[in-house]
């Protein structure tokens, strides 16, 4: 079958427009199950208390189960991330509202020994966090994952949107 000259263009603007609804649903959708996943990773992982994570700069390591009976926020940041030092400004203002959340910072994909000492800015448990990462599968930087009393998964989110962390820990902060 041959296709007319003069439909040849509108048939590739139909082709390409077709083909752009297609990637953006099939983008969308993606990320969506990796959003899922990562959460069906986070309640499943059996050693998400109890592993040891090592500080940065220090010779000792962290249990999120240190922190049984607390609420918990575990950020997974890096240095490079601009997104990541707005959600950790952010962080900090809401966790200096309350005692009530303890923030541990899960560094990913840096080179601790290139980095600045973090820990002068915020006061927040600063982890390696890479091998955590790359166990629950966290499919973007920054994100954050909330941790009940128990220590059991109950909120994540990928990604940063100004003020959206508020509204997220507020259940969580100051009751």
């Amino acid at each position: 079958m041959k296709l007319d000259q003069k439909y040849f263009v509108p048939f590739m603007l139909v082709c390409g427009a077709i083909s752009m609804i297609f990637i953006a649903v099939s983008s969308f959708n993606f990320s969506e199950r990796r959003t899922d996943q990562f959460l069906s990773y986070a309640q499943s992982y059996d050693s998400l208390l109890t592993k040891p994570h090592p500080y940065i700069y220090k010779s000792d390591s962290l249990r999120l189960g240190e922190f049984s009976g607390e609420k918990t926020l575990v950020l997974f940041w890096a240095s490079w991330s601009e997104k990541s030092s707005d959600i950790m400004a952010e962080l900090d203002v809401i966790s200096h509202g309350s005692t009530k959340i303890n923030v541990v910072a899960a560094l990913v994909r840096d080179a601790t020994e290139e980095l600045e000492v973090p820990s002068n800015q915020y006061d927040f448990h600063y982890i390696d966090g890479t091998v955590l990462n790359n166990e629950l599968r966290v499919p973007g930087i920054p994100s954050y994952l909330i941790l009940d009393e128990n220590g059991k998964p109950v909120n994540i989110q990928v990604g940063y949107k100004e003020n959206q962390l508020s509204d997220q820990l507020a259940p969580f902060v100051d009751e």
